[in-house]
Parts: structure tokens; sequence; C-alpha cells
């Protein structure tokens, strides 16, 4: 699945402008959203279905969820959180929906998101072997350092996500890569013991 060919980035600077002209109703301001997050969206549910044509049905319907809530939002600032928590619940629903009993949590962490992103980025061995110690991570540090390294997301939208204080999130964050930090290190030195 590719980005739409008119696809443009919208500007940090001008991002609060495009969403404030979609939320007045602007068709083409809610046009450019759309292209400047679809490819972002549709990772990040692909990720946690792992089927092309379902992710692409799930991030249309998303966008068709926005469209249609977007006036209703209160925070021109909690876009981005609101935009991936509507795309999480859509997840949740399309699993609920097929009458799979799935651990959610395991939806959320699920292991097929490391062999997608290995498959689909061609990872080279040392990230291969990054992947492997983040699997080594409680599964809450898993989640945070995916959607802040793998996703992208600020530590505001990741605070929307996971609902928790944006301060809370950064002391997380910090922890987590502490004990990724931990475990590399204590792989490396065995290396370098099993090879003087």
């Amino acid at each position: 699945m590719s980005t739409p060919a008119n696809y443009k980035e919208i500007p940090e600077s001008e991002l609060s402008k495009v969403i404030s002209k979609a939320k007045a109703g602007n068709q083409d301001a809610f046009a450019s959203l759309y292209e400047h997050y679809f490819d972002r969206i549709y990772r990040f549910i692909f990720y946690r279905v792992s089927h092309k044509e379902n992710a692409e049905d799930l991030t249309e319907e998303v966008f068709v969820k926005v469209y249609h809530k977007l006036k209703g939002l209160n925070e021109i600032d909690a876009f981005e959180g609101w935009l991936f928590q509507i795309s999480r619940n859509m997840v949740i629903d399309h699993y609920r929906s097929k009458k799979i009993t799935v651990d959610l949590e395991q939806v959320e962490n699920t292991l097929q998101y490391e062999s997608t992103i290995i498959d689909e980025l061609n990872l080279e061995h040392n990230q291969k072997l990054l992947l492997e110690f983040l699997k080594e991570l409680p599964e809450d540090d898993q989640k945070l350092l995916r959607l802040r390294f793998f996703e992208d997301l600020e530590s505001s939208t990741i605070a929307e996500i996971l609902q928790k204080s944006e301060g809370a999130i950064r002391v997380m964050q910090h922890r987590a890569l502490a004990k990724l930090k931990q475990l590399i290190d204590e792989h490396l030195s065995q290396f370098d013991s099993h090879n003087p």
C-alpha cells in the first residue's frame, strides 16, 4: 500500500491551521490531512492486523470516522493523539467483530509486529538484533518504544493513546531505554568475553 500519489507533507508550523480549517468543514484541508497522515495510520493498523486488504479498509474507515467527528474535537493540539486512538479502537472493533478470541494487549504487542517490520523494511542485522532485545522488555516498555521510535509519535500523542500524562510517558520512555541499553551492554560484554 502506498501513500496517495498527490501526497505532500504539511509543515509542522501549518498543521494546526489545516486542522482548524478541516474542522470548520474545508474539504481541501481535510484532504491534506488525509494525505499527510494516511501512510502512518495505514502502517499503524497493518502492524496490528497483518493483512493488507483489512488494513486498507480499516484505514479508510478511520478517515471516514474522523471526517464525521472532527467538528466535535475540542482541542486542535490533541488531533494526532485522537486520530491514533480512533485507529486503535478500529483495530479492537475489527477483532471483536470477527469474534476472534485474542488478548487485546497481545494485539497491541503482537510479535508479528517485529517480523512484519523486518519483512517490510528489510532491516539489517543490527536492527534485527535491536528488535530481539526489544522482545525481552516488559510489554508496556515494548509498546511505548514502538510508538516512539517505529511510528515516530511525539510524547504528547503517545500520552493520548496510552491515557497517561506526558510527564509519565517521558519517565517511562527514559526507563525503557535504560533497560534496553543494559540488555545491549550485557550482550556486548558477553560477546567481547567470547572474542578476546
